[in-house]
């Protein structure tokens, strides 16, 4: 299977419909988060219109902070051939592959200074979300899982930005559901000058699970430059990065 995977288009300012042509052998189209610019829908469009020019699949997106929570149910309606997931898992069969795409904002350690002066209790909706992520990962059914999230489920590919943001851009408490859930593949952005690949795997050996070695990629537009491909393969631990 091939995915394609971006994130942080912020409208047209990091995407442009040449970009698109990568996408032509491609299974599942990924979209992890600021898939607008400053929540502005409009933006998006022209987005999304340059990649149906040239891929007519399935898309899966999340919501950034730049997609406002009272708004989401705007994007929905105005790019219904779009799957988007707000903290929910589809179950999608591609050329007989069983595959679990759970999708999230994601979480972060401690909110920002603007989220915490504007977003009452939202440490505590972090907390929750992680729980439920950490629900939805259930691999049952499904012969490939993946995480799509737009802030950073680890500190390793925020690598390049400010290590005192670090918390602020991800969280280790997500790190740990995916640690304890291990899925097989993690796809993220929002961070636009961070690392583009690490691999999770348990710093310390545990007898009540086996050892996890987890491809985490960060897709964010700016930092990469183009549409990531991924060949993924069922049952291989492996996802190979096509050129």
């Amino acid at each position: 299977m091939i995915l394609g995977a971006m994130g942080d288009a912020h409208g047209g300012k990091h995407f442009d419909g040449g970009m698109a042509d990568r996408l032509e052998d491609v299974d599942l189209l990924l979209m992890a988060g600021d898939i607008a610019d400053g929540n502005d829908i409009d933006s998006f469009a022209g987005v999304w219109g340059g990649v149906r020019n040239r891929y007519r699949g399935k898309a899966i997106a999340v919501f950034g902070n730049d997609e406002y929570e009272q708004d989401r149910t705007a994007y929905r309606e105005r790019f219904g051939d779009i799957i988007f997931l707000d903290d929910e898992a589809a179950d999608l069969d591609i050329g007989g592959t069983r595959l679990r795409v759970v999708g999230t904002s994601g979480s972060l350690d401690r909110p920002t200074w603007w989220q915490r002066t504007n977003l009452p209790k939202i440490g505590a909706r972090y907390k929750r979300r992680v729980e439920k992520v950490r629900a939805l990962l259930d691999r049952e059914g499904a012969d490939l899982l993946i995480l799509l999230s737009h802030y950073a489920p680890t500190y390793l590919t925020l690598e390049g930005e400010r290590p005192r943001a670090f918390p602020e851009m991800g969280s280790k408490a997500m790190e740990e559901a995916v640690l304890e859930k291990r899925p097989d593949l993690v796809i993220h952005a929002h961070a636009h000058s961070g690392t583009r690949h690490a691999v999770l795997g348990d710093i310390q050996r545990r007898l009540d699970r086996p050892e996890a070695r987890i491809p985490i990629w960060n897709v964010s537009l700016p930092l990469n430059g183009r549409i990531v491909k991924l060949e993924v393969r069922e049952g291989e631990s492996d996802v190979r990065l096509l050129e």
